[in-house]
């Protein structure tokens, strides 16, 4: 066996990118996102784990990857600060649908991430142990507050995103569908401010 082929490297002009990416894939949709490891993906595209380490930089990118998403693992516009102008919640819903309009008509398009989704419960739970992690893990918390405060709280904010995101590109239904990201984070910014801080009793 040549070196090239102990280490995990196909000859010829075989993709093993897009073969580790095929197999993260299978690899989250069968053990979701906390059961995944990077090992267990270079298993299952029969590459040495360095290869995974070589093209990914970890878990979280390779999920990325794997579904598509249209974002990093740390550039998701959830957590902005306000401005003295700027309201937080209008920052987060403009930086969302901002980020899925350049998406549209591509391979990570919100309507092929929800098809995942919706073809796999398993894929479903992957996609929410990863926000867990790299996005809800990382964001305040209101002091004072209770862990079940926190967790109602970013639940609203995770619906009012998606149902914003499933109006616009799913249903299409105007005028969400058809203004711009801006205005709507002006009529909605206000709702979001007050799921995120204000009182939701």
């Amino acid at each position: 066996m040549s070196a090239a082929a102990a280490a995990g490297r196909r000859p010829g002009n075989v993709d093993t990118r897009g073969q580790i990416i095929d197999a993260a894939k299978r690899v989250f949709a069968a053990k979701g996102y906390d059961g995944a490891s990077l090992r267990a993906v270079a298993r299952a595209a029969d590459v040495d784990p360095a290869l995974v380490h070589h093209y990914f930089d970890g878990k979280a990118s390779l999920f990325v990857a794997a579904m598509a998403l249209p974002f990093g693992p740390r550039t998701l516009p959830v957590h902005d600060q306000s401005t003295a102008s700027t309201s937080a919640g209008t920052m987060v819903i403009t930086g969302f649908l901002t980020m899925w309009d350049h998406a549209e008509g591509t391979g990570s398009s919100f309507a092929s991430c929800v098809a995942g989704m919706a073809a796999s419960t398993n894929v479903a739970d992957a996609m929410r142990e990863f926000v867990a992690e790299r996005i809800w893990e990382k964001s305040p918390v209101n002091e004072g507050e209770s862990d079940d405060m926190t967790r109602q709280r970013r639940a609203l904010v995770s619906s009012q995103l998606m149902g914003l995101a499933f109006i616009r590109y799913i249903l299409r239904v105007p005028p969400i569908s058809t203004t711009t990201p801006e205005e709507i984070a002006r009529w909605a910014g206000p709702t979001l401010d007050r799921y995120m801080v204000g009182p939701i009793d």
